[in-house]
């Protein structure tokens, strides 16, 4: 196997710019298997158990898993706003594949399952839902609707409604950085789970440049969706209110630095799950970076 840090066995410059900006791609530390994975949703296609779930098919529940323990950045909140329990799929599931198709596969058979020392029980209101009804069924999966609902509908604090699977319920799926964090460390992979990230004021860019990124790290990046937007040069999301706060989780793939040009910021990530257009390598413009980065939840492997 050649050296990952010789960059000589590169066929193209193609793959040398994949690994600068995608360094998390070489980090293959984990905890277990997908084969280990593999074999349990097998066997959790054969079962016979009746799903308290409305309107999720066992195999293409057990499909799905097997494209989620093999691809975990796969995952697709579609346009349910709950980026952040896709963020912990994305990471956890990478990490210990084989605890996370335990985790969906008897959630889909007792409605509730545990995350490490977390227990995830969603409410009849949820498990009543019929995905197949909601108006987001055909920009996601049942397997990841299924998953991300659950997480989010458990333990929300008082102020915030209940998610109940229905994409327009905006404020019902935000996720605090707290929240991320407590979820990260819950899976037990971690010696070290900081949150560093800020619902109401910018983290500025030394905070951004000073995280590193190394075997056995993962890291969250809360931002405003314009910040995307900024670097995709499409229109900015001005609405007041809205626009003074974060409202997006994504996860860091490699260093964030800046051009020492022109000060802009270039970072890469992994957002939405849609395919090869959920990796992103962006550089955005300085002043839209200092507004609209708000922190990061770093977690540190054991």
């Amino acid at each position: 196997m050649p050296d990952p840090q010789d960059a000589s066995w590169f066929e193209d410059t193609e793959q040398l710019d994949a690994m600068l900006t995608d360094k998390r791609a070489t980090d293959t530390r984990t905890v277990s298997s997908i084969t280990d994975a593999e074999f349990v949703i097998e066997a959790f296609r054969d079962a016979r158990t009746e799903t308290p779930w409305t309107g999720l098919d066992r195999g293409d529940v057990a499909n799905r898993l097997v494209t989620l323990v093999n691809d975990p950045r796969s995952i697709q909140q579609g346009g349910l706003n709950l980026c952040g329990p896709a963020a912990l799929i994305c990471i956890w599931a990478a990490r210990d594949p084989l605890a996370f198709a335990s985790f969906a596969t008897e959630l889909y058979d007792a409605g509730a399952a545990d995350i490490g020392s977390m227990s995830i029980a969603p409410t009849d209101a949820l498990l009543a839902q019929d995905f197949n009804e909601t108006t987001d069924a055909a920009a996601t999966w049942g397997a990841d609707w299924m998953v991300l609902s659950a997480i989010r509908n458990t333990d929300s604090p008082f102020w915030q409604p209940e998610w109940v699977g229905d994409p327009a319920q905006e404020l019902a799926g935000l996720t605090r950085p707290e929240e991320l964090a407590d979820w990260l460390r819950a899976t037990g992979l971690y010696r070290s789970v900081r949150d560093e990230g800020n619902w109401v004021s910018p983290a500025g860019i030394p905070h951004a440049t000073d995280i590193s990124m190394f075997d056995g790290r993962d890291v969250a990046l809360l931002l405003h969706i314009n910040l995307i937007r900024a670097a995709r040069h499409t229109a900015l999301d001005d609405t007041f209110l809205i626009d003074q706060f974060p409202n997006h989780w994504v996860v860091g793939l490699n260093e964030i630095s800046v051009d020492a040009q022109t000060g802009d910021v270039r970072l890469s990530l992994w957002t939405w799950g849609r395919g090869a257009g959920s990796t992103l390598d962006l550089l955005v413009p300085r002043q839209e970076f200092v507004d609209n980065y708000y922190g990061a939840v770093i977690a540190d492997l054991a």
